[in-house]
């Protein structure tokens, strides 16, 4: 089963749900198709309450934009809206993204003085180099990965306590990479490393990429998670990125 802490559960949906609206196609008089806009009102206002519910400390005082009713029905039956209406549901979806962002700045100030490094784990597959190579050309932030560092005639486990140092936060890879029966799981290090590093960082500071259909232990609690299809890292970048501005913007 998957554990998800649920306020990371919430913001993974409002960004999503801020990429939808913001692919939104219009036509010439910037109007688009119910069929398209209509579960994701649905969802903001579901996601909304959730998040009033769950975080009052910060979100009591939320702008509550109202959920607009179509302009009418189109000339196939369809209902439409016009942009003026999602433009309000797009700026509430920002200023719940910032507050949360400007919450975690604050949260984090206090550990400016650890090192600015990311930690990279992976398994055997290489999907790892795309998230390396994402991270440090188009977030310029600093990466540290095990194996591209020198042994030193350390063990493992000294070499991965030593090296783990330098860096502040995890980011995990977890693809699947051994099968046992109908299951697919990860391997056994990546695993390992996921404890390792809640423990060191604290759970804030471990991000897990996780490739779908790939077991996730139950015991695994509060860790942020993000899902991608089988060799397409790619589709976490958007999510990571937020997730890194919180802490190292």
């Amino acid at each position: 089963m998957k554990t998800m802490d649920k306020t990371a559960v919430l913001f993974a949906k409002f960004a999503g749900l801020k990429k939808n609206f913001d692919s939104i196609p219009w036509d010439s008089g910037f109007r688009t198709s119910g069929s398209i806009v209509e579960h994701l009102l649905l969802q903001f206002d579901n996601c909304r309450k959730e998040l009033i519910k769950t975080i009052p400390e910060l979100y009591s005082d939320l702008p509550l934009v109202k959920i607009p009713d179509s302009m009418g029905i189109g000339m196939k039956g369809d209902t439409f809206y016009g942009i003026s209406q999602i433009d309000p549901i797009i700026q509430n979806i920002d200023y719940i993204l910032e507050v949360r962002t400007s919450f975690r700045i604050g949260e984090n100030l206090e550990e400016k003085d650890k090192p600015k490094r990311i930690f990279i784990s992976h398994g055997l597959s290489k999907e790892w180099f795309k998230v390396q190579s994402y991270i440090e050309k188009d977030m310029h932030l600093l990466t540290l990965e095990l194996a591209q560092e020198a042994n030193l005639g350390r063990t493992i486990l000294q070499k991965l306590n030593e090296e783990s140092s330098k860096c502040c936060y995890a980011v995990i890879v977890m693809t699947g990479d051994d099968i046992f029966g109908q299951e697919i799981r990860a391997r056994e290090n990546v695993l390992h490393e996921v404890g390792f590093f809640q423990g060191k960082y604290g759970l804030k500071n471990v991000v897990l990429l996780h490739e779908e259909d790939v077991n996730i232990p139950s015991n695994i609690h509060g860790l942020v998670y993000i899902p991608f299809p089988k060799n397409y890292l790619e589709a976490t970048f958007g999510a990571l990125s937020r997730e890194l501005k919180m802490i190292f913007n």
